[in-house]
C-alpha cells in the first residue's frame, strides 16, 4: 500500500552506459525507465524523464525530491546528472 505522506522522488542516473530515471514514493518504485545510451546521457535524459513523469500523471511541481547516482561512473555522466537534478 502506498503511503501518500511519504515524498515523491524523482531518481536519475547518468554514470555508466544505460541512461536510468525512477519514480519513487518513499521506498516504494512506482516505475522506472533504463535506455542502454552509450555517451548520450545528455540526449536522452530530459525526454526520458519527461516520458516517466506523464505516464505516472506526475508533474514536475508535484516532486518532493530530486535525487541522482553519484558514482562510480564517468566525470561527465556525473555532472549531467547533477547538472540535470
Amino acid at each position: 500500500m502506498t503511503d501518500l505522506t511519504a515524498p515523491l522522488i524523482l531518481a536519475i542516473d547518468t554514470a555508466q552506459e544505460d541512461c536510468a530515471a525512477a519514480l519513487m514514493r518513499g521506498t516504494e518504485l512506482l516505475a522506472q525507465t533504463v535506455e542502454p545510451v552509450g555517451s548520450r546521457h545528455s540526449e536522452r535524459i530530459l525526454p526520458m524523464i519527461r516520458d516517466l513523469l506523464a505516464g505516472a500523471h506526475v508533474e514536475k511541481s508535484d516532486l518532493d525530491l530530486v535525487a541522482f547516482g553519484a558514482g562510480p561512473g564517468s566525470f561527465t555522466g556525473l555532472r549531467v546528472a547533477c547538472g540535470v537534478a
